[in-house]
Parts: C-alpha cells; structure tokens; sequence
C-alpha cells in the first residue's frame, strides 16, 4: 500500500457545472457526540486603512481577501451559520439582530458544519450528496497587536465545490480544510482563502488507494496525517495512520479502529479503538505517545471524536454517561461519570469551555484544565432521542453556547459568564441542527 500526493486545479461548480476531480469528517466531527458506527469608516477609508494595517503587521492575506462590499465595524458583530436538518438549506443569522441574512440552497438537507481556521469560511459537508459547499458568513476579526479591526460582508455560497465519494471527517488547520472522501480513500487539502478570492484553486489530494472511512488532518505546516488502511481492505475503519512529509510517508503509528482526529496546541489526537494515539511534529517527523482506556470500562467502551480549545493541549470526548479528558502533556486520561445515562453532544467553545448536552436537555459546563463540573444549566430543552431523530451540534461562542432543538425550529443561547442561564430563544422556523458560531475574535 503506498501513498501518493497530487496538485488538482478545481473549476468553479457555477462555470462548470461540477468540480472536475480525477478522484474524488465524520458526521460526528461537526461538534458533537455520535455513536462511532457509524462581529465607522466608509467602505473606502475601511478597504484602505485594512489594507495599510495588513501591510504594516503581515496580514496581506487578509487584505487580499477583502471584497468591494467589505465594511469595517467598531465591533465584533458574531453571526450564527445554521444548516437545516430536513430541508437542503443553510441560513447566516445575526446574533444582534436574530435576522436571517442570507439563506443557501444546498445539495442535501443536514449539512455538517466546520469552521476553517481563518475563521472565513464554513464548509458545509454532505455525505448523503457526495459534496461539499463553502459558504462566507461575512464576520471576521484581525489582530494588530494592542486592538483588533472587525470586518463584514454579505453573507455568500461561494463558487468553488468539492464533488467527492462520501465525504465526512473534515478539520482545519493552518489556513487549509482538510477533507476526507471514503469512496475514494482520498484527503483534499484545501486553502480557505482561496476560497474566497477565485473560482479556480489549487489543492492537493493526498490518495492511499484504498476505500475506507478515513480521516485526514495536518500535523503542522509539513507533515500530515492520514488514516492508513490495510492491504485489500475494502471500506470499514483504517487501523494505522500515516505520516506525510513534503508527499513521502515518513512514518506509520498503529491506531486500531481510528474514528476520530483533532489538532491541539502542540499535540494532535487520535481515537481508536482501544486508546487515543497522540502525535507531536518535530520538522520532518513526529513523535508518538498512547494513552489506553482503562480496563475497568470494558473492552466495548471507545472514544469516537475529539475536542479541544486552540491553545490548548487536552483533548475532551464523551461516550454514554462518561466525559473523558486526555492530557496530552502529561499523557494521562480523566473520566468523569455524568449525572445521566447519556452525554448526546459535547464541545469545547472559544473560552475553553467544555459544554456537554445530556439526554434530559440539561446543559453542563465542565472545566477544560480540571476536568471538574462548573455549572449546569437550570433550565432544559426539548431532545428528541427517537431512531429517526434530526442530528445536531451544539456551540459555543464567546460567553456563550447554542443548542437548537430542530423539532420546535428554535436554537436556545444560554449565558457561559452567568452559571448557564438560558438567555434567549431564537425563533428560526424548519428544523435548526447543525450549527457554527463565527465573528468574534481575531486570528
């Protein structure tokens, strides 16, 4: 089995009808908990003065990035990305305002969200459609050291689209989605600024050749890592990963069953079956340590997806009544029994919170570094826990957290910065489910 790294050149969808690939993350990847089976000037003195800081503190790209409509705002004004979960639509929704200011028809109902790490583009993902869209929510923020800028456009469905078999496990990092298509057995490498500045981008594919339910993600600027099938496997769950340098695999790390993979500060984590492989770079190559589950949990007992906050080195993830912490550091892994039988999602928001959602539509609070309860919310939602019931995420933004209830078309915001108080309803009609909180701080 080997690996092989391609440059493609994507046509827009809209110029050309479909994105012309040669070949072509896991639906529990867009912040929640699944079962593993699977925020002035006038708009010129704005783009001149943007312009005149990018330049002065290298942020060109950012610049670059700017369109004719950009406006300069005094401050964040955050925005609430929303995929429907019946209808095969996508809504951008002020959080000051609760307007809906812009709604894009997708290829399939139940889009999975993610955020790029430019925090300018959300990829809606559809596995059921076998593509994925991008979409500008037009809210963003720039740090210049001592103060930020924030900026907004119109929302917009951006050009470009990836058609690809099954595609799922998605993360982002270093200015680039990361996009793995099961038919193929294929990562996609996309840069998030392009996006928005062309209709054709360039990307690479990073091919194993083999069909599997896969992931990819990016270890540091040169290496990544892609899940490793084995020989004449055909689908099911890879049982290594890969390690990439400048397109040569450099190093392999057994992870059996792997379902799951984020980036911490420093380390980046992997959910297998029986223990969470972590992963530092060290320029050309990585190094590896594991940290197993404990016996007592039984042999059935696993971690499927992973969270945690950008600057932070422990990784959270929830499986039935349990909350587990892994402290990549130390190498050490923290269960914690939650107060039901069942943890249905779990996230960690933009002030390092960990928010855990439990079958009886309580929201708690957890501290990322303790591992210790902080709060739950006094009051609950509607869960619907039924077989046919509409997947959704719940998100954090900064203080505070969304969780929608698709079955009432509403999302609720509970307050992080005042003990989970339930804050406001927001009324947005269909069937609200998966979501991305966008806007507030800078990059």
């Amino acid at each position: 089995m080997h690996v092989r790294n391609r440059v493609w050149r994507a046509a827009a969808a809209a110029a050309a009808g479909a994105l012309l690939l040669a070949a072509c993350g896991d639906a529990d990847d867009g912040a929640d908990a699944t079962e593993v089976d699977d925020a002035g000037a006038t708009e010129e003195e704005a783009v001149e003065e943007a312009d005149d800081h990018d330049d002065d503190h290298g942020h060109g790209s950012d610049g670059d990035a700017m369109a004719a409509e950009t406006e300069e705002v005094p401050d964040p004004q955050p925005r609430l990305v929303v995929a429907d979960a019946e209808a095969p639509v996508v809504h951008v929704v002020d959080l000051a305002t609760e307007e809906v200011l812009a709604s894009f028809d997708t290829a399939a109902p139940g889009a999975a969200l993610y955020l790029g790490s430019e925090h300018r583009v959300v990829a809606a993902v559809q596995h059921g459609a076998d593509t994925v869209q991008f979409i500008e929510p037009g809210t963003w923020a720039v740090g210049h050291g001592d103060h930020n800028h924030y900026y907004i456009d119109p929302p917009r469905l951006l050009d470009a689209r990836l058609d690809t078999g099954t595609p799922i496990h998605t993360t982002a990092d270093f200015g680039r989605f990361a996009i793995f298509g099961d038919d193929e057995g294929a990562g996609f490498l996309i840069d998030e600024l392009a996006l928005l500045e062309h209709t054709d981008i360039d990307g690479e594919v990073v091919e194993t050749d083999t069909p599997h339910h896969g992931g990819i993600v990016q270890l540091s600027e040169e290496l990544t890592v892609i899940s490793g099938p084995a020989d004449g496997q055909d689908g099911g769950l890879a049982d290594e990963v890969w390690i990439l340098h400048d397109g040569e695999r450099v190093g392999e790390y057994e992870c059996p069953g792997l379902h799951g993979e984020m980036r911490g500060a420093d380390w980046t984590a992997f959910a297998c079956a029986d223990r969470v492989l972590l992963l530092e770079a060290h320029g050309d190559h990585a190094h590896g340590r594991e940290v197993f589950y404990p016996e007592e949990l039984g042999e059935e007992f696993r971690l499927g997806y992973l969270r945690t906050a950008e600057d932070s080195n422990v990784f959270v993830s929830s499986r039935d009544d349990k909350l587990a912490f892994i402290d990549a550091d130390a190498a050490v892994l923290t269960i914690v029994d939650l107060p039901t039988e069942t943890a249905t999602r779990a996230t960690v928001d933009d002030d390092g919170n960990v928010l855990v959602l439990t079958d009886d539509g309580v929201l708690h609070l957890f501290d990322l570094d303790t591992a210790e309860l902080v709060v739950s919310s006094g009051e609950s939602v509607t869960i619907d826990d039924h077989e046919d019931a509409a997947r959704f995420s719940i998100v954090g933004g900064r203080d505070r957290a969304y969780v929608p209830s698709p079955s009432e078309g509403v999302v609720h915001e509970f307050a992080t910065n005042d003990d989970l108080r339930l804050a406001r309803t927001m009324e947005l009609g269909g069937a609200p489910a998966d979501l991305v909180f966008v806007g507030a701080w800078p990059r």
